[in-house]
């Protein structure tokens, strides 16, 4: 007997909540071998689903289906990452970018009503 796919990539924490996991689906991100999946596919232990997040695949072995209300650490070991070495790398150097890069200050970005007017005061109109 299967399980969900929704309901299985919530249970099993590959995504934060079950919502999170059906919008993935539906936008086209998760595939199930090689056709891409729909929230109601039925997922069974040995299948394999590829996750698409930041541009890279990530590929999970299902091992076993989770019960109810595991722990995040047991509901880990109900899937194995089988993510090919080569895009382990890319997903590491995407990650190491993503934490060196310089962050947008938060006064940057459109100008308020009162520095608007400061400027136009300042240009002399």
């Amino acid at each position: 007997m299967g399980v969900r796919l929704d309901l299985y990539l919530h249970r099993a924490r590959l995504f934060k909540s079950r919502t999170r996991a059906t919008g993935a689906c539906r936008e086209g991100r998760i595939h199930l071998g090689d056709r891409p999946a729909r929230a109601s596919s039925e997922v069974h232990a040995g299948d394999r689903l590829r996750i698409r997040e930041k541009g890279l695949y990530r590929e999970i072995l299902i091992l076993e289906l989770p019960g109810k209300n595991l722990s995040k650490e047991a509901a880990r070991e109900t899937w194995r990452d089988v993510t090919p070495e080569e895009v382990r790398r890319q997903w590491d150097l995407l990650s190491e970018a993503a934490r060196t890069a310089p962050r947008r200050h938060k006064a940057a970005g459109r100008p308020s009503k009162r520095e608007r007017r400061q400027l136009e005061r300042l240009k002399g109109r």
